[in-house]
């Protein structure tokens, strides 16, 4: 069973009264900030490497998406990025629930490059024609379809897709995007050939890639997907790359040596994994470290005293240091309701993660610009240049 999925639309329930930032048509933006690649070696990036893809990304709610086209002619849908898991997974014509003819939908009969999947030799080395994915509080099943799907001009031919054919209804009838566009190690995918970015053929290395997530206005500082290489300009002033080995051959792990909140230390863990979650709107922790959270805070705060919340640190290997500020993972409550000086926490717990990972979703990757290194299994971090505005 794919953690992933089972831990991905539990979470977008709990996010959808957010509404937040700016909506930007995704595009290639022309050179003119730099872009390297990652070397290696730990510590460094290599020269400008202009023939990196750029690509802008638009926010919704708490969704960082994607404009996509599928088939000839070609058919608009909107996909989550999501760095958690490595498949296509789109809603398709043939489902006729609610929840699914709501959204835009992929219509195979309309393409002339569609084909149909009958039967296929599934990773897990079983033949099938069709997938049941479990989520915590729903399940979709997917056929199998092959098709030209491109980003903005960039295009594969014969992308393997799954095809949404049968959801729970009160779940995805709230989803605000038309499917999924996975970027997670390849291994963790359906078939081989899955992932649309290992398909990708470009004169770049497309395997690897950076992703920057922005609260902004500011068109400047709009998020960001970068297909072989990263954006000098995103980085803080005066910070460079920290290197981590990936722990995981199917998902986007790391090592997380210990958690703290302030001077307390808030994690029990052996051998706690950090996964790089970007379809997460929270940083979600085992029960037993939100018990420790939840003394401190309750459910809430009054945002006033955001100020004095202590930091939360993360300790990664070799001791580096990732910190949030108490204004950076806690959020203004936005439902009218409540008044608008309560603020909530950024953190979830999720029994179903169990007692040694810990997701490091969208908070976290809202103050770090992260490289995703497929060839060397590596990850690389460090603190993204922010607008004025935004903490």
């Amino acid at each position: 069973m794919n953690l992933k999925y089972l831990f991905l639309f539990q979470l977008i329930l709990l996010s959808l009264a957010h509404n937040q930032g700016k909506s930007v048509k995704l595009s290639k933006k022309q050179a003119h900030h730099k872009h390297h690649k990652s070397q290696k070696f730990l510590d460094s990036i290599m020269d400008v490497n202009e023939d990196s893809i750029e690509l802008l990304l638009q926010k919704h709610e708490n969704f960082y998406l994607a404009e996509m086209t599928v088939g000839t002619p070609e058919q608009k849908l909107t996909v989550l990025i999501d760095t958690g898991s490595p498949n296509l997974l789109l809603t398709s014509s043939l489902c006729q629930q609610n929840s699914c003819i709501q959204h835009g939908s992929y219509n195979p009969s309309l393409s002339t490059t569609s084909y149909y999947i009958e039967a296929i030799k599934l990773a897990n080395g079983e033949v099938g024609n069709e997938i049941d994915i479990q989520f915590a509080s729903g399940s979709v099943v997917g056929v199998f379809f092959e098709d030209r799907v491109c980003l903005n001009q960039y295009c594969v031919n014969n992308q393997f897709i799954v095809g949404i054919v049968e959801q729970t209804e009160d779940i995805f009838s709230q989803m605000k995007f038309d499917g999924i566009l996975g970027l997670g190690r390849i291994k963790e995918a359906v078939v081989k050939n899955a992932s649309y970015i290992h398909n990708l053929e470009y004169d770049t290395d497309t395997r690897n890639f950076s992703l920057y997530l922005s609260n902004s206005e500011d068109d400047d500082m709009s998020s960001e997907l970068v297909l072989g290489g990263i954006s000098q300009h995103l980085i803080a002033p005066g910070e460079e790359f920290k290197f981590f080995d990936v722990t995981s051959d199917n998902l986007w792990t790391i090592n997380i040596k210990a958690v703290f909140l302030g001077d307390e230390r808030i994690d029990d863990c052996n051998n706690c994994q950090g996964l790089i979650d970007s379809g997460t709107s929270f940083i979600s922790f085992p029960v037993y470290a939100m018990e420790k959270f939840y003394q401190k805070f309750g459910v809430y705060q009054l945002c006033s005293n955001i100020d004095s919340f202590p930091d939360l640190t993360f300790i990664l290997d070799r001791g580096i240091k990732f910190t949030l500020t108490g204004s950076q993972y806690f959020k203004r409550n936005t439902h009218a309701l409540f008044s608008k000086d309560i603020c909530i926490p950024y953190i979830k717990n999720n029994p179903i993660i169990g007692d040694e990972l810990i997701v490091l979703g969208q908070p976290f990757l809202i103050h770090h610009y992260v490289w995703f290194d497929e060839d060397q299994s590596k990850i690389g971090i460090v603190k993204s240049k922010q607008p004025s505005h935004q903490s």
